[in-house]
């Protein structure tokens, strides 16, 4: 049987020791402390406490014996990691080709034209998406490149953290040295069938298709198809975004003014509800995102009391928040708005007890034709007269500072 060799690239993305650098993310000052994320073992740490050989699962006596109370010890956060991650599957959305999120820190992207597209040779567009990562999502990943997702997939135990690598369409030598049980999708039961026939990838790659075929499962099949460099396993992409959101960096214009980050929110708002209007979701939860001058990252959150799209609703949220939450002595840099707890609009269960705002679904074609508009010639060229801004905005809304 002949199969056909894989011609696309994809590269994975996985975010280096993700919840350490959230928290660092939180508070730059931490940067270089012993920082551990927690909650009853270790979820994660960064890269000068790992170097001390304390990883995650490691008992938190042991780490406290090694480093003698001198770290930075933190419970974990799981809403703010998904805003972050959200962030990054977002910023990937839009400057790759196709993503599937593989978990909240990592994803796989289908990249095999973009290259060419930046008139870029396959590394140097590589580390530039690298860079562009950390520039605008603010945390550190390593990314590894290959024909398949499951190829890429594995390289990732080469090397970390801020790493590139490129497979060389001949990973003989790789494979030697890469144990079975680093493959996604082996699991105990068939590990245990495998260990007296292949101590490596490349073991498990010699015993063959058909081999495989009749000892074993349909999974391993795949599994030796996509390590052989053929496109046969898909991860299946999530049917609704866990939430969506938006920011916005003026770092050479660092300040402290109400209306200019009131103006820069709705613009986030613009992106989002359009977003939001044209995937036919409803939110239930608002979040506003600073960052300070420090690079110190502030959230606050808005919980609605029910489902809801309306656009008069969502945007007066947003403005009471941004009264309320405002400090004039703190100078901003950047802005987030972040709409999260969503869900589908064309699935609702009535509940009687239940009182839904509701929304106008024939705004939608109206939402939609803006879009396409602003696709077509210039990011938000057209917008909607109740959000313009000008000087007296914050009045006419009868917003204080």
């Amino acid at each position: 049987m002949k199969f056909n060799t894989s011609k696309k690239l994809f590269a994975h993305i996985d975010c280096d020791s993700f919840f350490a650098e959230c928290e660092i993310l939180r508070n730059p000052s931490i940067k270089n402390d012993y920082v551990l994320v927690w909650e009853e073992i270790i979820l994660a740490c960064n890269y000068k406490t790992k170097a001390l050989w304390i990883k995650t699962w490691t008992p938190i006596w042991k780490a406290r014996d090694i480093l003698k109370w001198k770290w930075v010890y933190l419970r974990w956060d799981h809403d703010f990691y998904s805003l972050v991650s959200s962030k990054l599957m977002m910023y990937l959305e839009e400057n790759t080709t196709y993503v599937e999120p593989f978990s909240i820190d990592e994803a796989f992207c289908d990249i095999t034209w973009l290259p060419e597209l930046y008139n870029l040779d396959l590394e140097t567009y590589v580390k530039k998406l690298q860079k562009d990562i950390i520039k605008f999502v603010w945390v550190p990943v390593s990314i590894w490149v290959s024909t398949t997702r499951i190829k890429a997939k594995i390289f990732s135990k080469i090397n970390k953290p801020l790493w590139v690598f490129i497979d060389t369409w001949n990973s003989r030598e790789i494979y030697e040295k890469l144990e079975i049980w680093i493959v996604p999708f082996i699991w105990k039961s068939m590990q245990e069938k495998l260990k007296h026939r292949c101590k490596n990838i490349y073991d498990f790659i010699k015993i063959g298709y058909f081999n495989l075929k009749k000892d074993l499962w349909k999974t391993s099949t795949d599994l030796w198809l996509e390590l052989s460099g053929v496109n046969a396993f898909k991860l299946r992409k999530s049917s609704i975004s866990k939430s969506i959101s938006r920011w916005r960096s003026f770092n050479k214009n660092i300040n402290s003014d109400f209306e200019f980050l009131l103006k820069e929110i709705i613009l986030n708002f613009n992106h989002l509800f359009e977003e939001l209007t044209l995937k036919n979701f409803e939110t239930k939860k608002v979040s506003i995102f600073f960052r300070n001058k420090q690079k110190q990252t502030i959230i606050f959150h808005y919980s609605l009391p029910c489902y809801t799209r309306d656009r008069k609703v969502l945007l007066e949220v947003v403005k009471k928040m941004m009264s309320l939450y405002f400090d004039s002595k703190i100078l901003y840099r950047s802005t987030g708005l972040v709409f999260s707890s969503l869900k589908d609009k064309s699935f609702h269960q009535t509940n009687i007890f239940e009182k839904r705002v509701v929304f106008n679904d024939n705004k939608k074609e109206i939402y939609t034709i803006v879009n396409e508009i602003n696709k077509k010639y210039d990011t938000h060229k057209v917008s909607f007269w109740m959000d313009l801004v000008d000087k007296n905005f914050s009045s006419k809304l009868g917003i204080r500072k």
